[in-house]
C-alpha cells in the first residue's frame, strides 16, 4: 500500500512538472525568448550552396527539453525590403519559392500581424503535416523582425494531417550602410517524429536549401 501511495505521488509530481513546463512554454511568445532561457550549443553548418548557408545548434531548456534550432542565411544587394516581406508573407509568393509547401493561406491579414495556415509538401513515408502561425512584424534599429508562433487550436485539424503543436520562427532583415541586406531565418519545433534523424535530415535539408536559393534568386 505504501509503495502504491509513493508511486501515485511520484506520478502526480511528474504530471504537475509537465503541466508547469507546458504552461511556461505557452507564456513564451517569440523565438528569442525561447533561446534566451536555453543552454545553447555551437552552430554547425550542414549545407552551403549558391550563397545560402544552412545551420543547426542544439538547445536544452530546463534540462528536460532538447531540440535543435535551425538557421538559414544569405545576403542581397540593393533589394527592396517591402518585396522581401511580401515574399515571406503573401501566399502567392510563398507557393513559388518554398519547395516544402503544398499550400498556404492567410486566415487573418493585418499590416503588422497576420495568421497563416501552411500545409507542407511532405514525401512518403513521412506523415502529412500542417502549421497555423500568428506572425508580427517589428523594427529594431536597422533590422526588421518577422516573428511567428504556432496556434495549433486556431482551426480544426484536417483529416489525415498532423498539426504542429509548438513552433517558433523568426526572420531578420538587416540593412547595412552599403545597401546590403542580410536575410536570416531561425526556427525551433518541438513536434516529435518517429522517423530517425539520419533518414529525415537529408530530405528536409535538401528542400530547405533549395527553397532559400529560390527565394534569393527571386529577390535579385
Amino acid at each position: 500500500m505504501t509503495r502504491t501511495i509513493i508511486l501515485l505521488a511520484t506520478l502526480c509530481t511528474l504530471s504537475l512538472e509537465v503541466q508547469a513546463q507546458n504552461e511556461s512554454l505557452n507564456d513564451i511568445n517569440t523565438l528569442q525568448e525561447f533561446v534566451s532561457i536555453a543552454r545553447k550549443g555551437q552552430w554547425k553548418e550542414v549545407k552551403y550552396k549558391k550563397g545560402v548557408s544552412l545551420n543547426y545548434r542544439n538547445l536544452v531548456v530546463s534540462d528536460t527539453i532538447e531540440t535543435r534550432e535551425l538557421s538559414a542565411k544569405f545576403k542581397l544587394q540593393f533589394s527592396n525590403i517591402d518585396s522581401i516581406v511580401s515574399h515571406i508573407k503573401q501566399p502567392k509568393h510563398v507557393r513559388l519559392w518554398n519547395d516544402g509547401v503544398r499550400d498556404v493561406n492567410l486566415l487573418k491579414n493585418g499590416v503588422t500581424n497576420w495568421i497563416s495556415h501552411t500545409t507542407y509538401d511532405i514525401p512518403f513515408p513521412f506523415k502529412q503535416q500542417d502549421l497555423v502561425t500568428h506572425s508580427t512584424i517589428t523594427q529594431k534599429h536597422n533590422t526588421i523582425i518577422l516573428s511567428s508562433k504556432s496556434l495549433p487550436d486556431f482551426i480544426e485539424p484536417q483529416k489525415g494531417v498532423t498539426r504542429e503543436g509548438y513552433n517558433l520562427s523568426e526572420w531578420r532583415l538587416t540593412t547595412s550602410e552599403n545597401g546590403t541586406i542580410e536575410v536570416e531565418f531561425y526556427a525551433v519545433s518541438l513536434t516529435k517524429s518517429n522517423i530517425p534523424r539520419f533518414v529525415r535530415d537529408p530530405i528536409i535539408q535538401r528542400k530547405l536549401i533549395n527553397s532559400f536559393i529560390n527565394l534569393k534568386e527571386r529577390l535579385l
